[in-house]
């Protein structure tokens, strides 16, 4: 086995592994010796792009022929043992106790809603030869860098017909220059794959952040949306009213004071996280999330990361009668703010303990939404029995 290569087998049948090994080949060779192949039947990955996701493509058809693959490039990634340097994390799906259906939705970014309602009726149909009755819950993963995220919901939202959706948005290391993903044998970019998931297990979806609304609210009153550009909050220049309220310069404005202070919208009475990508030079600000004008957001302060973390695992472990793994896809910028609070040895504490396996995300999709700074996923509960 590869040095810094582990595995870990769950009573649920799934065998997670996670590697830093240098290069793609090398990346693919130390999974396949660390896995039982023989078991698996549908592989799930997330990897540093530092690979190259043609390399990385071609070396797993080589080391899991007849394995079906779905993954996707990320900005971390998360193994039960702590996140990774630039590394590669696998969730390898058994022949039993889980029957698995995929797709892919090309050009998001100009989804043709008719194709993809098809796409996932299929999916469905796919799904009804093959299952048995078990509980389900779908994943997407969806092109950190298409700015579809929104419409994408929506179309699988409708699709899937009540089906429980959780999934991440493809990250870059925070460069935001090229996300991608891989499906059984094919590179994609500008796409959303979307997998159809049945469990003979318990299971159950969550979201969890740690952030509370403040006083200090903000009128959106310009902006692009298919840029998910701010112009104006409050007819100001959106990065100066900002920074106004953080009593700091608009100079001074990093992804760390993004992370520290989130905006949120309230939807339905609970409140959703709009995090910020990036100052531009003329004083507007990029978000992770698609922002119209007229919204209200409000300034958000945060609670204890590893406080609300832990109260979420622990709901889910007494829930499900014990946490078996949970798949997890979590806000890069909660991260960011895990080593602001100097608390990612805490967090990778309770990834350890729960079994979280995922990666670090472009932005996070619970049911019908598309969030940001929010931790979601999908926990499995320990099979009957002793």
């Amino acid at each position: 086995m590869a040095q810094g290569t582990r595995t870990r087998s769950h009573r649920c049948g799934i065998q997670t592994a996670w590697t830093e090994a240098a290069g793609a080949e090398a990346a693919v060779a130390a999974l396949a010796a660390s896995l039982d192949v023989a078991r698996i039947a549908h592989l799930v990955i997330f990897f540093s792009p530092v690979y190259g996701v043609e390399a990385l493509n071609a070396a797993l058809g080589r080391a899991f022929p007849g394995v079906r693959v779905a993954g996707c490039t990320s900005s971390g990634e998360i193994s039960p043992m702590a996140g990774l340097d630039r590394g590669l994390v696998a969730i390898a799906f058994p022949h039993d106790g889980f029957r698995i259906a995929s797709t892919v939705l090309e050009a998001v970014d100009n989804l043709d809603a008719e194709r993809a309602s098809a796409s996932i009726r299929s999916l469905r149909c796919a799904m009804e030869k093959i299952g048995r009755g078990g509980q389900r819950f779908a994943i997407s993963l969806i092109d950190g860098l298409a700015n579809a995220e929104e419409t994408v919901i929506a179309a699988i939202g409708y699709g899937l017909d009540g089906v429980p959706l959780v999934g991440g948005s493809a990250g870059d290391e925070l460069t935001f220059s090229e996300t991608a993903l891989i499906h059984d044998g094919q590179v994609h970019r500008r796409a959303a794959i979307l997998l159809l998931i049945e469990s003979d297990f318990p299971v159950e979806i969550f979201k969890n952040d740690n952030f509370e609304p403040t006083g200090v609210k903000f009128v959106v009153t310009d902006t692009d949306d298919e840029q998910r550009t701010v112009r104006e909050l409050n007819a100001e220049p959106a990065a100066v009213e900002y920074a106004n309220a953080l009593g700091i310069e608009p100079d001074a404005l990093t992804p760390t004071s993004f992370a520290a202070h989130p905006l949120v919208v309230r939807v339905g009475g609970d409140y959703f996280c709009r995090s910020i990508r990036h100052l531009n030079p003329d004083q507007s600000l990029s978000f992770h999330c698609a922002i119209e004008s007229g919204v209200v957001l409000t300034l958000a302060r945060q609670k204890d990361l590893v406080e609300a973390t832990r109260e979420e695992l622990a709901r889910l472990d007494a829930r499900l009668g014990g946490v078996d793994l949970v798949i997890g896809f979590e806000c890069v910028l909660r991260r960011l703010d895990a080593e602001i609070h100097q608390a990612r040895h805490s967090i990778a504490e309770l990834y350890r303990h729960y079994n979280v396996v995922g990666f670090e995300t472009y932005g996070e999709q619970y049911r019908s939404m598309h969030l940001n700074q929010t931790f979601t996923g999908i926990a499995i509960g320990r099979p009957a029995g002793p």
